[in-house]
């Protein structure tokens, strides 16, 4: 099982006529349900974490596997799942604890796969994770849609802007990662855990247009990752001083 933690950290506007918040009209709750959504919706997708050639068919590694196809030449029963619930066009971290499920025991490295849908399928190319040598701690996924319909989950990169000049990180697959010697599940100090941040474009049910990608890519790649680890460290300290 992989251990979850879903921090929703800023909201673009999801309010109806009225001015009332949005209700959650969404009644799709497993990520291989076909759905249309409006703003304010939960929208419930899935992701995956296993080996690269286990996203694809086993006689053929250009064609990938949709998650929810149970295809009987797919090698996904051995990829571990977690499965989020964010609101539609909100901007959200998603917390993937590595303590349980850690990418580098995936043969060559872990990648990860994000869908949702089944007669209408969206799935993401395989995203590397980590492998012996390198973790990478935090992506950006966005997820497009088509009037109200996903579309496509799509990890974005800045090239490793984010890290350039820092040594304690080197550029993976046009990533910022991290050495995986440095980890605590390889005997180092760092928490190698995956942040995501889920951000949405195109449009809703009823055309109105999902903001929060553009919203985010305005702050840059990491920002939300340190306030949730400024956060997060904080009440480490008030833990602390409290009971010391």
């Amino acid at each position: 099982m992989v251990l979850v933690l879903l921090l929703l950290v800023i909201s673009s506007s999801s309010r109806g006529a009225g001015g009332a918040r949005a209700e959650d009209r969404n009644t799709a709750f497993s990520p291989c349900d076909d759905t249309t959504v409006l703003k304010g919706d939960g929208f419930t997708f899935g992701l995956l974490i296993g080996s690269n050639a286990s996203f694809f068919l086993q006689n053929n590694r250009t064609t990938q596997v949709s998650p929810c196809s149970l295809h009987p030449e797919g090698n996904l029963f051995s990829t571990r799942l977690s499965v989020f619930r964010p609101k539609v066009d909100e901007i959200s971290l998603l917390i993937v604890n590595y303590t349980q499920v850690n990418p580098e025991n995936f043969g060559l490295g872990g990648y990860a796969v994000a869908y949702a849908g089944s007669q209408f399928a969206a799935v993401s190319v395989p995203q590397f994770l980590a492998n012996s040598s390198y973790h990478i701690t935090s992506l950006s996924l966005v997820l497009d849609f088509d009037t109200g319909r996903i579309k496509t989950p799509l990890w974005k990169s800045d090239g490793c802007k984010a890290c350039q000049g820092n040594s304690s990180f080197v550029c993976v697959h046009g990533e910022c990662a991290i050495p995986s010697k440095y980890c605590k599940g390889s005997g180092g100090m760092e928490d190698c855990s995956l942040s995501i941040q889920l951000t949405w474009s195109g449009t809703d049910q009823r055309y109105q247009v999902l903001n929060s990608w553009y919203q985010i890519n305005n702050l840059g790649q990491y920002s939300l990752y340190n306030l949730y680890s400024n956060l997060m460290s904080g009440l480490s300290n008030q833990y602390n001083s409290y009971f010391h």
